[in-house]
């Protein structure tokens, strides 16, 4: 197995090479035969986190120190205002940043249902941060030219 050794420089690349990881870590832990769903929703969440605060970097913003999907989502609305369709999912989300990791937190039921939805918005999240990214790249290649 080939391990990625490549270190990116810029603030973008390293916020999207984490949140790669948090997908990697997600398809690796689909594979298995007994799938962890906390661990799939807690990876998903931090994906999506990781996705925004990249766009916000792009934007020359120091991104938060938070785990609100819905704040991120807010300080982005003039770049992506399409993440504003997603506050009701968004705001679930968020709450799988800390909950599924604790047993104390017995009012939020993780399963397979509850999994493969967070991956789901955790791969929305992903299209549109990198649909933004890749039209400023293009924008910005245009105006260097």
């Amino acid at each position: 197995m080939q391990e990625k050794t490549t270190r990116r420089s810029t603030p973008v690349q390293k916020w999207t090479d984490k949140a790669e990881h948090d997908f990697l870590n997600i398809a690796n832990n689909l594979q298995a035969h007994e799938i962890p769903w906390d661990t799939v929703c807690f990876h998903s969440q931090q994906a999506a986190e990781k996705y925004l605060k990249a766009v916000l970097a792009d934007q020359g913003i120091d991104p938060p120190y938070t785990h609100d999907l819905v704040l991120l989502a807010e300080m982005l609305g003039d770049w992506i205002p399409l993440l504003a369709k997603h506050r009701k999912e968004l705001a679930w989300l968020s709450r799988l940043s800390v909950e599924p990791r604790y047993p104390e937190e017995e009012d939020l039921e993780i399963g397979v249902r509850e999994g493969r939805k967070a991956h789901r918005i955790a791969g929305q999240v992903k299209r549109l941060c990198l649909a933004h990214l890749r039209s400023q790249s293009k924008a910005g290649k245009k105006s260097k030219s």
